[in-house]
């Protein structure tokens, strides 16, 4: 038998970060210290931990949020991902029972609906797949389904080349020759190309504001959040910045690059230099991330860029249950 229990800052925060490194699917995404970095998260906070014999054995972070004329508790609404995060103790069996008692608890807080966004099975340890069944067995269905683009990184650096399309090929010689590539903690420099892009082709921002990821940084521990950069005279010309999931997986979740040195192809060289170096560090995956949009809107450009260093396709899947249809 399980024991549900709302997470409490005072009572569980060590407890928590503690079970989230010897978990079998759970990262620095998952744990208090990354969630301290967004000040909305504590407002309306609503994670939970369940416990078997007074041990924790699994954890689901998450939040309680208020959208128009209904209650949605949501994991997690300002992470890649959130998802059940599981110990070696919770079997099929014990999967089925806490995603049932996390519906009972939903009912009591007045949720109309569960929304539960699965982190990536590359990031996982071992194979976890048993929540998923669980999910499907207690009525749960696909709300989106978006396609990341990975790159196996243990086969030797000869055959991960041989899988290069011959375009990215001559582009990663063509780069190397003007382009030298560094790890740098230059992210100043990076923020300001990087905001520029986004601004110029998108209108937008990032996400993380400058101070936002120096911030994320100290808290999650610098070792993990690295940047990358690309130079020629000296000059940062464009960069990529990588989440490391433990000694496992490698994430880009920034590119940029100056327009001004867009004849260089200069991330082709950064892009080769990370996969050198994350086949050289041990990891199994370079994640190049997503290229559409909810999942239906697609930028084959973009697509065909990461899938030409051999990337294949990795599934990254909403679900969610209705609890209480809108009577209106």
């Amino acid at each position: 038998m399980l024991e549900i229990i709302r997470y409490s800052e005072a009572e569980h925060r060590k407890g928590w970060d503690e079970f989230i490194s010897r978990s079998v699917n759970g990262n620095f995404l998952h744990s208090r210290a990354f969630y301290d970095h967004n000040p909305a998260n504590s407002e309306d906070d609503c994670s939970f931990l369940f416990f078997k014999k007074n041990k924790i054995v699994a954890v689901v972070p998450a939040c309680l949020l208020h959208k128009e004329d209904k209650v949605v508790f949501q994991s997690h609404p300002r992470s890649t991902f959130g998802g059940f995060v599981m110990g070696t103790e919770i079997g099929t069996v014990e999967a089925v029972e806490l995603v049932g008692l996390l519906i009972a608890e939903s009912k009591t807080l007045g949720a109309k609906e569960i929304i539960v966004r699965n982190p990536f099975r590359i990031l996982n340890n071992r194979l976890a797949d048993e929540t998923d069944y669980a999910m499907w067995y207690h009525g749960f269905s696909l709300l989106s389904r978006e396609l990341e683009i990975a790159i196996e990184l243990q086969p030797s650096v000869e055959i991960i080349e041989k899988r290069f399309e011959n375009g990215t090929k001559y582009n990663i010689k063509k780069a190397e020759k003007s382009v030298a590539t560094r790890l740098t903690d230059d992210f100043e420099t990076f923020w300001n190309m990087l905001e520029k892009n986004l601004s110029d082709k998108h209108g937008k921002k990032p996400v993380h504001s400058l101070a936002d990821i120096l911030r994320l940084r100290q808290l999650v521990g610098e070792e993990n959040v690295l940047l990358f950069g690309g130079y020629t005279e000296g000059k940062m010309i464009c960069g990529t910045v990588v989440f490391k999931f433990g000694n496992r997986a490698l994430h880009a979740q920034y590119i940029a690059s100056d327009f001004a040195y867009q004849e260089l192809r200069a991330i082709n060289a950064v892009t080769h230099y990370i996969i050198k170096w994350g086949h050289e560090q041990g990891f199994q995956y370079y994640n190049l991330g997503t290229a559409n949009e909810g999942g239906k809107v697609i930028n084959e450009g973009l697509f065909h860029f990461k899938e030409s260093f051999g990337g294949r396709g990795v599934l990254r899947e909403t679900m969610h249950l209705i609890l209480y249809k809108n009577e209106n």
